[in-house]
Order: structure tokens, then sequence, then C-alpha cells
């Protein structure tokens, strides 16, 4: 483990590529770039369940909810960024995240094999702006292993998400089916 002070280690972000595929209910291996983003936040939060004793000790403490996923900014080009969010309702997704660190060059890479997106557009109609549109990602812990295409993101039963850090070359979207992706974890 690498937590130390150190100055030259410091993450300096570079732009993010988003790319998902629908896995059901109709699998689709290509995968789609969601363009320009503008801005992305991931987030593994869990809730934690206290267990007080009558004078008021803490005596345990363990991990209730867990809640991860991605919010993102997409910058609208065309109707398809509205039509993403407008048709999610009742589909499930692949999802591979890609950002390099700017002054190291390391790659950090996330794979969630089974998600669901926050369905309906919101859109701001403001002269003088950029379109944006608000994109909530949520990742489903998987109900079974499946071995992926890289390895690296191989999956394990109950963890939603995969995170990966390559120092020259990225291990790249799955290319495994969407299809037999689908059968294995939903």
């Amino acid at each position: 483990m690498a937590l130390a002070r150190d100055r030259l280690r410091q993450d300096v972000n570079g732009g993010g590529l988003l790319k998902l595929r629908e896995i059901s209910p109709t699998p689709s291996d290509p995968w789609l770039d969601l363009g320009f983003l503008g801005g992305t936040d991931f987030g593994d939060e869990h809730s934690i369940i206290k267990w007080i004793d009558e004078v008021g000790n803490v005596i345990n403490a363990q991990t209730g909810q867990r809640e991860a996923g991605i919010k993102s900014v997409l910058f609208q080009t065309s109707i398809d960024e509205i039509n993403l969010l407008k048709n999610a309702r009742g589909k499930y997704y692949d999802l591979y995240y890609y950002k390099k660190n700017l002054d190291t060059g390391k790659i950090q890479e996330i794979s969630a094999c089974c998600c669901r997106l926050k369905p309906g557009p919101v859109l701001s109609m403001k002269s003088n702006t950029q379109r944006t549109l608000a994109l909530e990602i949520y990742f489903l812990a998987p109900k079974a292993a499946f071995t992926r295409t890289p390895t690296g993101f191989n999956v394990v039963a109950d963890e939603p998400y995969v995170i990966a850090e390559q120092t020259t070359t990225p291990l790249g979207a799955p290319t495994d089916t969407a299809s037999s992706l689908a059968t294995a974890v939903l």
C-alpha cells in the first residue's frame, strides 16, 4: 500500500472516457462512447450500523447499505444524449470508465458489469449556456462470478465494480459478449 506524503504523486486528473453497452433486455456488443463529460464523480458509499449498549458505548459497528455508482455531466451534442436517458427505463448496462493521471501517466479504469441509469433527461433551456444533462449510474451487485476478457475485470459475485490501475497501457473495455455477461450476472 502506498499511503504516504509524496508531492510527486498528487493526482492531477485528465479527461475521462465513459462507455456503456446494453446487456438487457436487448444485448448489444458494441460500446457506446457517451461523448464529452463535464465532470465525473465516482462513489462507493457504505452506511454504518452502530451497536450501542445501555450506557451509551459503541460496542460494534457493521457495514449496512452499500451504494456504488457514477454521477457525471454529459455535454449535449445531439438528440442521442436525450434519448439515452429517455429510453433507459427497464434496461441494464455494462459500464467502462477510463481516466489518465496527467502527472504520473498512470491509468485508472472502472468496470461495472451490471448498472442502471436514472431515466429521464432534465434539460436547462437558457441563453448563452452549454446544454448539459445530469447522468446518474447505479452499480448493481452481480448474482454470480464471471470470467471477463480482459481478466483484469473478472466479476466477483456481490461486488458491484472492479477498479484497476495500469502504468502504461490500459486494459481496455471488456470484449466478452453482452448476452453471455447478462446470463451470468442478472
